[in-house]
């Protein structure tokens, strides 16, 4: 039995979809694809990380940062951007070092998500980071970050009243809630 989602998916994969791309950016590219009378606009993005690290005192590490995006200082997970030809657990570890000042010694993977699959092409890999060690790498200029520290309670809480607000951080710290309790 064939559904709605399938029957849209074979019908796509078949047109003859005219693809122009509007622009191309450091980090980003926006696509324009169209359809006989349907039009799409799509982010384009390489992929990120997003990392869970966990101290020895069994407390997640968090950063504070500046989002000019949505004019406001976010706490999230540390995360960053691959870059071309990187391994995922490569970037994990830089941007670790580089928002932490730690690196782990037990990376393992969590899975994955879309960021934002109705416009945007984003895969974020998530990963839990054990046994830290302090290794600083040179932070992004373009970054000032405060890393603090937080309970997976005091995290849930700050979920609930939203002072974090950030998806994949809801999703990194419901991912590792989850992986504590199996």
């Amino acid at each position: 039995m064939s559904t709605h989602a399938e029957n849209q998916e074979e019908l796509e994969r078949n047109a003859p979809i005219q693809r122009e791309l509007i622009y191309q950016g450091r980090t980003i590219a926006l696509r324009s694809d169209r359809w006989q009378q349907h039009a799409w606009d799509i982010v384009l993005h390489p992929g990120a990380v997003v990392i869970v690290p966990i101290t020895q005192e069994g407390k997640i590490l968090m950063v504070r940062q500046w989002r000019r995006a949505v004019n406001k200082i976010l706490i999230e997970l540390p995360a960053g951007t691959l870059e071309e030809n990187e391994a995922v657990a490569s970037c994990a570890q830089r941007e670790l070092q580089e928002e932490t000042g730690y690196r782990s010694n037990e990376l393992i993977s969590l899975g994955g998500f879309y960021s934002a699959p109705g416009f945007c092409s984003e895969y974020l890999h998530l990963f839990l980071a054990l046994q830290l060690e302090a290794a600083p790498l040179k932070p992004d200029s373009d970054e000032a970050i405060d890393v603090i520290s937080m309970t997976v309670s005091e995290a849930w809480e700050q979920i609930k009243t939203q002072q974090i607000c950030d998806a994949k951080t809801i999703a990194g710290v419901a991912r590792y809630a989850q992986f504590q309790s199996t």
